[in-house]
């Protein structure tokens, strides 16, 4: 039985998609509640991360036995972010279950570090993948590799065998894809 989910997507979130993945997000977290996910993982950045856990801050308020966990990859992670980002961001640690932090400074693999504790802490990963060379498509290719289950968000049907063929395919190779450690 699925108990935990982890969640990966990009940083920048298109404007006129955001009402769409915002419901797609909430139904498919009250789908996984019903059946008996309770544990959440949110890597903590901006974007995809940070609208799925306020999602899931959401939700406590209807189903409180849930989790919000963060897996962070450094302390300095908002050394460049805005003060509203910064602040958007405290107020969700200060809300988490559970805080981990990897490193105290960046390093060129926090970023990977990270994204792999998210996909081995969780039985499945929740996404949103547009950019095929990104740090969400090498993360959303460990879980395939890792076989966790992955549900794609804010995919056209068109881009739904896309993804299945590049993603679920058993014969993933991670190595083919592009992904900047730096």
């Amino acid at each position: 039985m699925l108990k935990s989910c982890c969640f990966t997507g990009h940083r920048h979130l298109p404007s006129d998609a955001l009402v769409n993945l915002k419901i797609d997000l909430e139904v498919t977290l009250r789908t996984l509640i019903a059946k008996g996910v309770s544990q959440f993982y949110c890597g903590g950045a901006l974007g995809f991360d940070t609208l799925a856990a306020e999602t899931v801050l959401r939700l406590k308020r209807t189903y409180p036995y849930i989790k919000l966990n963060f897996i962070l990859p450094c302390k300095s992670q908002t050394e460049f972010w805005s003060d509203a980002d910064r602040q958007k961001y405290s107020f969700l640690l200060s809300h988490a279950d559970d805080v981990q932090c990897l490193y105290d400074d960046y390093n060129k693999n926090c970023m990977y570090e990270r994204n792999k504790e998210l996909i081995k802490s969780a039985d499945l990963c929740v996404c949103y993948l547009k950019e095929a060379k990104s740090g969400t498509a090498f993360t959303v290719a460990l879980a395939a590799k890792m076989h966790r289950p992955v549900i794609p968000l804010g995919l056209e049907e068109a881009e739904k065998e896309a993804f299945a063929t590049t993603f679920l395919s058993a014969q993933l190779d991670l190595e083919s894809l592009e992904f900047d450690l730096s």
